[in-house]
């Protein structure tokens, strides 16, 4: 069984069958345990916002945007029958053992976990949902960080590229290439079945796209 980190894009949450999308996603993945990371999207969008507004400056700024992806975290768990809000890794296996889905609070994982690895990540705007995501892949470690946007993945781009475009957050590049698979799903595309792109060392794609794992 392998661990998959699972990140659901801020954007994705005016979806209207969001939960009906991803539990198609979670039936594809098979001898995986998904861990789901929130995206900010609007929550942190208005975080932005105050930021501009009050000057907060990136360090309070950053940690706020975090602490608002706790309102995504419990919007999931009400939408999801199965999903349990958890803090660590301890309780996401309790989670899996009785046979539900972990929802992992950014917050709580980021403030009670060190790693003499991987460095801490910057206190920054450059860091978003994508590279907290990574950084708990890398920590846990999982064994591999699903990307769930709202777009398709762009043929033939690296990590680079992805993050100049604004498709990914400007850190991302400094960890992709450290994750042992990196995968790519637009929830929002309008087939019948769910598409996967895999992303191979982290810097360079392979258009690789399949029906579940690839």
């Amino acid at each position: 069984m392998c661990v998959s980190v699972i990140k659901v894009g801020g954007s994705l949450f005016d979806l209207p069958d969001l939960a009906t999308q991803l539990q198609r996603l979670l039936g594809r993945l098979e001898n995986a345990m998904p861990l789901i990371v929130c995206g900010g999207g609007t929550a942190a969008d208005l975080v932005r916002d105050w930021d501009r507004t009050h000057h907060l400056g990136e360090t309070k700024a950053h940690w706020l945007a975090i602490q608002s992806l706790m309102l995504n975290d419990r919007l999931l768990c009400a939408m999801l029958p199965n999903a349990c809000l958890v803090s660590t890794q301890s309780e996401a296996i309790q989670v899996w053992n009785s046979g539900n889905i972990p929802v992992l609070s950014a917050y709580d994982y980021l403030t009670q976990t060190s790693s003499s690895t991987f460095a801490e990540l910057p206190e920054s705007w450059g860091v978003t949902s994508d590279s907290i995501a990574a950084w708990i892949t890398l920590t846990l470690p999982a064994d591999e960080l699903i990307l769930l946007k709202s777009v398709e993945l762009p043929v033939e781009k690296t990590v680079s590229d992805l993050a100049e475009a604004g498709l990914v957050d400007a850190y991302l590049p400094t960890l992709a290439a450290a994750i042992p698979t990196l995968r790519w799903c637009n929830l929002r595309a309008d087939t019948t079945s769910i598409q996967l792109a895999t992303v191979i060392s982290g810097s360079s794609f392979q258009s690789k796209n399949a029906t579940g794992p690839a």
